[in-house]
């Protein structure tokens, strides 16, 4: 099963127009068909695997995460420099284990921000939290397990909760995509990953009928005067964002109410903000506007609880700052090079260098068939036609054995590759191992006889610009290893039955990734064959 991955700003589009204005769902939706031109770099996309402590999450452009992990309450702080949200601040409900939700704000102009908030009374140890690149627009980040702290208790005085014991695959994945039946009635479906049989689905976009409204019982600063807390008698979801025409930052809550006596804090002349508005935009949508003081800087909206959301203020510092002292900044590895990246070379005549690319199996041959019923000669084939698209870019004359879902057996594979006299063959194939293995993935290059370089050069070239696991260059007897005459290599890209390759496999943009990586290999091999 395939899942789309839809972009914040359509999706923020389709789901006003689909709660306010019902009628113009048609147009909209046709107006999603056109590409809007890219005005800045935004986050395309992101998952929460609940089961696996995972956030995944894709940019438009490369972008060189930050973060730090920050206390009371434990939250995890993403900041990503030169990405615009695009849309209100939004917070998601992930479980209601140890790691209760991930929001999403605009922190200032060019930074985006990404908490993932812990309930209270669990911490995490910094030195386990891993940020992956997988490339310089796909990251990774992996959260360890939360542990209770020695002694800590909730702010209502109760221990907090153990995490249950969800299923491994179980994922968050947002957002989903609205679907419109024959009867015209809207519904919401969500997207699921490979194998993924129970994944769960984001409240905002629950099906389930009408919540009842929380009211909004108090909003009082505390601590000081470093929070502004807003409580209610139920959970709350919320969005929030600075409103320009009152330069003041809006919390939006909705379904809710205002209790009947609530008020506003009492401020005087040392408060840190000038004023507070409470307002009920409809019957069922609360708006608070804070205006800061002079000095003080709006930071972080947190929600310790469900009923609480914590605004905190901090006085005299930049925006680039942190609101509190961090327990640790996280360490996060330079973004990967851009798999799109090809060495620059001269162009060289096509009658000098041929290069055979040679997707493996098609017609009634699938090849390996894995999870979700991923078929190896569809995703080879892909992949090879693109290889051979960018190695043609080049100068290179690059042919293939087959451009079609064809009949080919390996006599006739070797035999192109002869006549044409290339200077390279390369055959690309997707692994397979029993179906209860899930967990084995990763890529593996095989030559036979002239082939190590080659082989080498390319599996280097796609362990930097994918990030797959390292199975190794190994020898093997492959008849169109064996045959051939000249440098040849057989590239297993992943395992189809690899719970993480079929995952990133059936993704169109990572076959793109494997297929710029597998060229740049092959290019780099062609510049040392060409000096020697």
């Amino acid at each position: 099963m395939k899942y789309c991955w839809l972009s914040f700003g359509a999706l923020s589009l389709l789901q006003d127009l689909v709660k306010y204005h019902p009628y113009t769902l048609l147009v909209a939706a046709s107006l999603l068909l056109f590409p809007a031109p890219a005005l800045a770099s935004r986050i395309e996309s992101w998952r929460f695997y609940t089961g696996q402590n995972k956030l995944e999450f894709r940019t438009d452009q490369d972008v060189q995460p930050s973060a730090q992990l920050l206390t009371e309450p434990t939250r995890l702080v993403i900041d990503l420099p030169g990405i615009v949200l695009g849309r209100p601040s939004f917070s998601e409900s992930v479980g209601d284990g140890a790691i209760r939700s991930v929001r999403f704000g605009q922190y200032n102009k060019t930074i985006t921000r990404i908490v993932i908030e812990l309930a209270p009374g669990y911490i995490i140890d910094p030195n386990q939290i891993k940020f992956r690149g997988i490339t310089a627009r796909q990251w990774v980040v992996q959260i360890p397990k939360p542990q209770i702290a020695s002694g800590n208790e909730t702010m209502n005085g109760a221990r907090a909760p153990v995490a249950s014991n969800p299923t491994s695959g179980n994922s968050i994945i947002v957002p989903t995509l609205p679907l419109i039946t024959s009867g015209g009635m809207i519904q919401r479906q969500p997207s699921r990953a490979e194998g993924e049989d129970n994944a769960a689905i984001s409240p905002n976009f629950a099906t389930s009928a009408p919540a009842r409204l929380a009211t909004i019982e108090s909003v009082q600063l505390e601590s000081g005067g470093r929070q502004l807390v807003i409580r209610a008698n139920q959970p709350l979801k919320y969005d929030s964002g600075w409103d320009r025409k009152t330069s003041s930052y809006r919390i939006t809550i909705r379904p809710a109410q205002l209790a009947a006596q609530v008020k506003g804090p009492q401020l005087d002349a040392n408060s840190p903000v000038l004023r507070v508005r409470l307002r009920e935009e409809d019957s069922h949508t609360v708006s608070i506007l804070v205006q800061p003081a002079a000095g003080v800087q709006i930071a972080d909206l947190n929600q310790p609880t469900g009923q609480i959301l914590a605004l905190q203020l901090q006085r005299g510092q930049s925006t680039s700052t942190q609101t509190l002292t961090p327990r640790a900044t996280i360490p996060v590895p330079s973004a990967p090079r851009s798999a799109t990246s090809i060495p620059t070379l001269p162009q060289i005549s096509s009658g000098k260098i041929v290069v055979v690319i040679d997707p493996g199996h098609g017609g009634p041959d699938p090849g390996a068939v894995g999870i979700g019923g991923l078929q190896e000669k569809e995703i080879v084939l892909d992949i090879g036609i693109k290889v051979a698209s960018l190695l043609e870019r080049q100068g290179v004359q690059a042919v293939l054995t087959r451009r079609d879902d064809i009949d080919l057996d390996l006599e006739p594979r070797v035999q192109m590759a002869e006549q044409l006299r290339a200077s390279v063959f390369v055959s690309i194939h997707a692994n397979a191992i029993n179906m209860s293995r899930p967990d084995v993935s990763g890529l593996e290059t095989y030559y036979y006889n002239s082939g190590a370089d080659l082989a080498r050069v390319i599996h280097s070239s796609i362990l930097e610009g994918t990030g797959a696991p390292d199975r190794g260059v190994r020898t093997a007897r492959f008849y169109v290893l064996r045959k051939t005459t000249m440098p040849a290599v057989l590239v297993e890209v992943g395992f189809v039955t690899g719970q993480s390759d079929a995952t990133k496999l059936s993704d169109p943009s990572y076959r793109s990734q494997m297929a710029a990586a597998i060229a740049r290999g092959i290019l780099q091999y062609i510049q040392r064959m060409t000096r020697s």
